[in-house]
């Protein structure tokens, strides 16, 4: 069936940096990932040593110092890669760039407290050992100065002046190599060869318009599902083995915190990973890019949807939810939303897993007086709650995620319409005409179908999203050069998705969830409460 066609099924689905600051003057030695070489000269590989391990090939000394200090230190303290990064474009915001398109720029720079021409041999080699800049002006005290013989130094510069120009080992002939983590076995073996499906005609797509920045895309899959081992082992498999740039839409059902801790560890971009439980609702993890909101951000929506119905100051709000970890976070979240909303009280109470009782849980909300119930367990406890409810002529406005709640929606008692909202990351609403048409021509052109539509239509927008930060990062490409394209992004529209946006601090593409009530009378979802966007500087 076609996207174009879906209706209400599909519209009550839903699609399951940090700044380092660096102080010159600490004694501990940065571990970095040095990418391979692309056929460096000898004088510049003996440069790139310098550079990243403050070593001379020959065994000469090579000496550090910060701020005029009597003993410098071994320059293997402080190597250059330390504070400018692997390809000498800086580290967050404290270290400047020191590429030699960078330093030669006509214009100059502009710093802080000081401003210089442009760099060239002489003017550098006073930099590195002096403290200097072209201008004459004195680096801040944090910058080392460095004592290495002329040939050391000759060599050191002759690196400078291609750094950044090598290849990551993820470019192999051209081609840039991006993993994903599927199953290609055991019952889910069907989801796992649609989103594959569409990930390659995705990249198929791109290669055959000339690829990124004339070079194609590969996918390398990791597969799981066929031997019981757990789903993460794949992923872990997928790295160790494979030099990859990024994972695009991996699915590890139940290892989401894993695979954010693999991501970290070898400093992976992974982009729209498959999930509706983001740990922590994502933004802490620097490697990890989420393409919609997951529950908290969710519940945090509804909060604000009831603030605009219930006058906050004269409201009570009640968040209920089983007694599971993942839930406390989520609650916690909807807690702190409406405390800054000015809710009169928000009470968070829970219940054992498996063991709801709704006439206990119902008779002590109405005696606490909540006006709104924030509601984190199944549709079956759902409607459990609003019948007991009912018999109590307590009528709250009752909140719930829609991938929680939906199934048996519309068996709530009809005294409850329109007092039912539920959140979504996602609906069909998002898709633009030139979107669908893309999503079908696929479809026709690659021949699979729609029988995993979601999962295709999450793996389609994280590709192009991948995409995306991939232009953005230009022809000097690596795994850093690829989290500043991804930071980029900004009001992407990749067609089946809302605007989506990143940036150094945020993670999640799309910061808000669609807000739908629910007409008990006439059995259909009421979308014109809309979009609920979140400021995020109230999280």
């Amino acid at each position: 069936m076609p996207l174009t066609d879906r209706r209400r099924d599909a519209a009550r689905r839903k699609l399951p940096t940090i700044v380092f600051a660096l102080l010159a003057c600490c004694a501990c030695v940065l571990v970095a990932r040095v990418p391979f070489a692309a056929e460096l000269t000898d004088a510049e590989a003996r440069g790139k040593l310098i550079y990243t391990e403050g070593k001379s090939q020959s065994n000469r000394v090579i000496r550090a110092s910060i701020g005029g200090a009597e003993a410098p230190s071994s320059a293997t303290i402080l190597p250059c890669v330390q504070c400018h990064g692997e390809n000498g474009r800086g580290i967050g915001i404290v270290s400047p760039a020191i590429d030699w398109d960078t330093l030669t720029d006509p214009e100059g720079r502009q710093h802080e407290k000081r401003a210089h021409g442009p760099y060239d041999n002489a003017s550098l080699v006073k930099a590195i050992r002096g403290g200097v800049d072209p201008a004459g002006n004195d680096f801040e005290v944090t910058m080392p100065t460095y004592i290495m013989a002329d040939e050391d130094m000759a060599d050191l510069l002759a690196y400078l002046k291609v750094i950044g120009l090598e290849d990551d080992p993820a470019i192999v002939d051209g081609r840039i190599r991006i993993g994903t983590v599927l199953p290609d076995g055991g019952q889910h073996a069907g989801l796992g060869k649609a989103m594959r499906d569409t990930i390659e005609a995705v990249f198929s797509e791109v290669n055959a318009g000339g690829g990124v920045h004339g070079r194609e895309l590969e996918l390398v899959v990791g597969g799981w599902g066929g031997n019981g081992d757990p789903e993460i082992w794949a992923a872990h498999d997928l790295v160790a083995r494979e030099p990859v740039m990024a994972l695009v839409s991996p699915y590890v059902p139940n290892y989401d915190a894993e695979l954010e801790k693999l991501a970290t560890d070898d400093e992976l971009p992974v982009v729209g990973p498959y999930t509706v439980l983001p740990p922590g609702d994502a933004g802490e993890n620097r490697f990890s890019f989420y393409l919609l909101p997951g529950l908290a951000l969710q519940a945090e929506a509804l909060v604000e949807a009831a603030a605009a119905l219930a006058p906050p100051d004269e409201s009570t709000l009640a968040i209920l939810h089983p007694r599971v970890r993942f839930f406390d976070d989520i609650a916690a979240a909807a807690r702190l939303r409406a405390e800054a909303l000015g809710f009169r009280s928000a009470t968070v109470s829970v219940f054992e897993y498996g063991a709801f009782n709704a006439n206990n849980s119902a008779a002590a909300m109405r005696d606490a007086g909540a006006d709104a119930v924030l509601f984190l367990g199944n549709s079956a406890e759902l409607g459990e709650l609003a019948s007991s409810a009912e018999s109590r002529d307590w009528h709250p406005y009752l909140l719930a995620p829609g991938v929680l709640a939906e199934r048996g929606i519309f068996e709530l008692p009809a005294s409850f319409s329109y007092r039912v909202m539920l959140s979504y990351a996602s609906l069909p609403t998002d898709y633009s005409l030139s979107g669908a048409e893309e999503f079908e021509r696929l479809h026709e052109k690659y021949r699979f179908g729609y029988e995993y539509d979601i999962a295709q239509v999450s793996a389609f927008t994280a590709a192009k999203v991948l995409v995306a930060g991939l232009e953005n990062a230009g022809r000097r490409l690596n795994r850093d050069e690829l989290l500043l394209g991804l930071e980029a992004i900004d009001d992407f529209r990749p067609g089946l998705a809302p605007p989506l946006s990143f940036g150094p601090f945020r993670r999640t593409g799309s910061m808000g969830a669609h807000i739908v009530r629910v007409d008990l009378v006439a059995d259909r979802f009421d979308p014109t409460t809309g979009w609920i966007a979140l400021d995020e500087s109230e999280r």
